[in-house]
Parts: structure tokens; sequence; C-alpha cells
């Protein structure tokens, strides 16, 4: 397997930055014209917001990058220490804010993973795992998510329904379909049924009208063995730490904003985990969206979420949440990642 160097730092780029900022800036004024109750008086309430609230959502962004941190450990088995699982972390997560997340960053983080001194086979495994935890958990999570908020946890939303041409339900379900499907084949190719998949797509391969692909799908079946290999002798312990590092850290990532919704309006045990299930399945919705980072489908389908918790604070608990958990990755990119590239890139030369 290569890896394309050039496309991957073409997104680990500082000039990445600047789509999904406009994009996300292009949406914010839209909502802001459109919603007559968005005026001066309106943003003036983004400094009600109690201070201890701020805190908190910075600690619980700074403890999922750290149980991120630790996943990524526990996955290189010793091949990064804690420094350089962080630099990866913080690499990946810009490459999550300055692509389309129905493409997925995963080319990205395989490179990013190579040039931190590990072999491209163990590198695209490392990289297909975490990809590949990360959609268990949202395949596993939303339906314990809808089934003990009764559906609460998936609103309807009149606006979504005239403005997309489709509800929420039918974002979430095609998004869920899709995953689905993603994790049917990479669980029997990876684990299940490695030589069985290898072969078939080595067969479909070598049909007339797959021609062009040909080449292309022989060498991911190759590629998918070699990492089944990869993955095939990890132990129990080693699932079950992945596991659970993978939900607390999610689900700490998604307690972000519970903790910013608390420093606007209090609410009961029973409303955070409503928050919390609302929040996941977002991200299932968000999954489907064509721009990078999910910038301005994020805000512009946050209402139909949280608005009812929210009331008149919606707009601006919208704007601090991707200030705190979006932006801030943008900044990093900009500021310290460039650096971080080039002694990378200059190391593994």
């Amino acid at each position: 397997m290569e890896v394309d160097s050039k496309k991957a730092l073409r997104t680990l780029n500082p000039r990445s930055v600047w789509l999904p900022v406009i994009i996300g800036l292009a949406i914010v004024t839209f909502i802001a014209f459109r919603d007559d109750k968005i005026n001066e008086e309106s943003l003036q309430s983004m400094l009600r917001i109690s201070i201890l609230a701020i805190v908190l959502a910075f600690l619980f962004l700074i403890s999922k990058d750290l149980l991120n941190t630790a996943r990524v450990k526990l996955v290189g088995n010793g091949a990064f220490g804690i420094k350089e699982a962080l630099r990866i972390v913080f690499l990946w997560e810009f490459a999550i804010a300055v692509v389309p997340p129905i493409i997925g960053p995963v080319a990205v983080v395989i490179y990013i993973i190579h040039k931190h001194g590990v072999d491209v086979g163990r590198a695209l495994a490392y990289a297909l795992l975490l990809a590949m935890m990360d959609n268990i958990f949202f395949l596993t999570a939303s339906p314990i998510a809808l089934l003990l908020t009764n559906g609460a946890a998936l609103p309807q939303s009149e606006l979504i329904q005239n403005e997309l041409g489709g509800s929420l339900s039918y974002f979430f379900y095609l998004s869920y379909g899709l995953i689905a499907f993603y994790i049917s084949f990479k669980i029997s190719a990876l684990l299940l049924f490695p030589s069985a998949v290898k072969n078939l797509l080595q067969w479909l391969a070598q049909l007339p009208f797959l021609k062009k692909w040909g080449a292309r799908l022989s060498n991911r079946a190759d590629e998918l063995y070699e990492v089944s290999k990869e993955l095939r002798g990890k132990t129990i312990s080693f699932w079950l730490k992945l596991v659970g590092l993978t939900y607390a850290l999610w689900i700490v990532k998604l307690g972000v904003l519970n903790m910013l919704v608390v420093g606007f309006v209090p609410i009961s045990l029973n409303e955070h985990l409503t928050l919390l299930s609302r929040h996941l399945i977002m991200w299932l919705v968000m999954l489907v969206s064509p721009t990078p980072g999910s910038a301005g489908t994020a805000e512009y389908i946050f209402p139909a979420f949280f608005e009812d918790f929210l009331g008149e604070y919606t707009f601006v608990a919208s704007l601090i949440w991707r200030l705190i958990s979006f932006y801030p990755y943008l900044i990093i990119g900009a500021l310290i990642l460039p650096g971080w590239i080039k002694k990378l890139v200059g190391k593994n030369k």
C-alpha cells in the first residue's frame, strides 16, 4: 500500500481552515437574518452563561482528548509515547474539522500514524480500528439513547422537513444505515471472514464492468487481509479496554454541550440524559453532511434538537458550543500543526 502524501498534506494545511470558517459564518449570518428574535439584545445574552459552565465545558473537552490519547496508545501497543499519541489526536481532530464527515479523514489518519514511524500496513490497521470503534459506538449507543428517552432523542422539525425535503428521522436512518453497512463489511473483512471477503473482492475486481477499478479493488483486498492478521490476535482484555475508552471519550465529548446548557438554564438528571441522547443523534445526522467539519450543518440543525431546552438562548448557545468544541482545533491547526507536520515529514523522508 502507498500513502497519498500530497493529498494528506493538502488537508493538513493552514489554508484548509478557511472553507469551514466561511461556511459556518455564512450559515450563522443566514440564521440571524431569518430569525426576528435574534437581535443585539439576544446576542448580549451570551454573557449570561456562568463562568463555571465554560470551565467545565473545557475540562470535558480536555478529558475527551486525553481519553482519545489513551486509546491511541492502547491501539499502538507501545508504538507511541504520550506526546506522540497526543500529537496524533490533535492532527486527527484538525483533519475532522476540515474534511466532510461523509468522506471521513481515515486516509489522512493513516498518513499521520505512518509519519510517526509506523509501517504503512500497521498504520492502516490502527486507523481502520479507531474509525471502526467510533462507528460501533454510534451503532450501539443510538438505539440505547432512543430506548431510554422513549424516542425523545429524535425530535421532529417542520422547518428541517420543509427546507431540506426530509425529516431528521430520514437523515438519522440514512446515516445509521450507511454506518451499519460499513461496520458489517469491516467486521467481516477484518475479524470474522477475512479470507472470504478477500476472495470476494478479488472476484469482483475481475468483472468486466469493474475493470476500471479492478487493480484498486484487488489492492484493497490484500490490504484488508493483512490488517486482519494484525487484529485477530488481540486479547479480550484489549477489546474491553478499547470499547470502554471509546464509550468514555464519546460520552465526555457529548457532555460538553450539557455543561454549556446548565450555564444558561437549570435541567434535571433526566433532561441531562435526553440532552446527551439528542447530541448523539445529532452527530449521526451530521455524519452525512457534505461540508468540512459539518460547518453550517451543525449550526443549522442545532435549534431542532435543543431549542426546547434553551429557548431564547438557543442561538447564542450554539455559537458558544461551536467556539469551544470546533474552532479550537482549527486554531491549533493554523498555528501549531504546520511545524509538527514539517518536523514529521522531514524526519521520515
